[in-house]
């Protein structure tokens, strides 16, 4: 009767349980990682010390160990991810064993080439070779982590978490940030969106999107998508309004267009050639233009 009352309890099948928790597990161990990561708070300059770097290595490589078992359990289910020996009987059993703990998965290696094509792309598993070679020998053999290694970690770390949040999230492309924001919560997001390492990185994730993205005027990361006018680093996005640039006459001009009406004016700068000037707003046709920092405001379209 116990089992019935559990069965109903859980109608959801057991592999989507047993994912769903180990998804759930990635997430904490992430978020972790993503705290350290953040809480470094140089311009990229200067590497990791050891702790932080000890931190993130473990935090990150249990996270994509975590994800990609669940990946893999997901899409393939529970025969593919355990041992050969240890696969339950039926139904009941693997729900008795996973209740009692006892389900011996295979190992991470062996996991290896089946999450490859569910988790992220070929520099991803690049560096997760890497970060399993350091985690080992910091766990096994409590092995130094040189100077180089932990300044390239900032970079590399920051890599594999933007790959595993969006795979975790299952987010379109373009809405990485609001599903990162939602993930990481709104002030680590912040914290993390000012990281140097972060700001190259999804700026190379953009470039994969759009290959000449803009410069946004919000959080200063060459990662504004021009067809979605989505900032794939802040997400700022919504109304979003530019303006001509008079350098290199691409619609390209950021400025705070709804706070303009009440100010004399407001600093803009371009997302494609990053001219910096004035925006200005007239009254009497009710346009915005622009000006260099100390000419005439001028209207060109009145006059006025």
């Amino acid at each position: 009767m116990v089992r019935n009352n559990e069965s109903k309890k859980n109608p959801q099948p057991l592999v989507d349980r047993i994912s769903a928790a180990m998804f759930h597990n990635s997430g904490l161990f992430l978020r972790k990682a993503a705290e350290e990561i953040a809480s470094h708070t140089d311009t990229g300059s200067d590497p990791f010390d050891v702790d932080r770097a000890t931190l993130v290595i473990v935090l990150i490589q249990t996270a994509v160990e975590l994800a990609s078992t669940a990946m893999v359990l997901k899409h393939e289910g529970l025969a593919e991810v355990a041992r050969p020996k240890e696969r339950p009987l039926s139904d009941a059993d693997a729900e008795a064993r996973w209740e009692a703990g006892t389900i011996k998965t295979l190992t991470f290696e062996d996991l290896k080439p089946k999450a490859i094509k569910y988790l992220g792309d070929e520099s991803f598993w690049t560096i997760v070779e890497s970060l399993q070679k350091s985690r080992n020998k910091l766990v096994h053999f409590h092995a130094p982590l040189v100077e180089g290694d932990r300044f390239d970690l900032q970079y590399e770390a920051t890599h594999i978490l933007i790959q595993i949040i969006a795979a975790l999230t299952k987010s379109d492309e373009h809405e990485f940030a609001f599903s990162c924001m939602s993930f990481l919560g709104h002030k680590l997001f912040h914290r993390l969106i000012s990281f140097e390492p972060y700001k190259e990185r999804i700026g190379n994730r953009a470039r994969e999107i759009d290959p000449e993205p803009f410069l946004c005027g919000v959080c200063g990361t060459r990662a504004f998508l021009r067809d979605e006018k989505t900032c794939l680093s802040c997400g700022y996005s919504g109304g979003v309004k530019l303006l001509r640039c008079s350098q290199c006459h691409e619609f390209a001009v950021f400025y705070d267009h709804l706070n303009l009406p009440y100010n004399a004016w407001l600093n803009a700068r371009c997302g494609r050639c990053e001219w910096e000037g004035e925006a200005v707003h007239c009254n009497k046709c009710d346009d915005d233009y622009l000006t260099e920092g100390h000419s005439m405001r001028t209207c060109p379209n009145c006059d006025e």
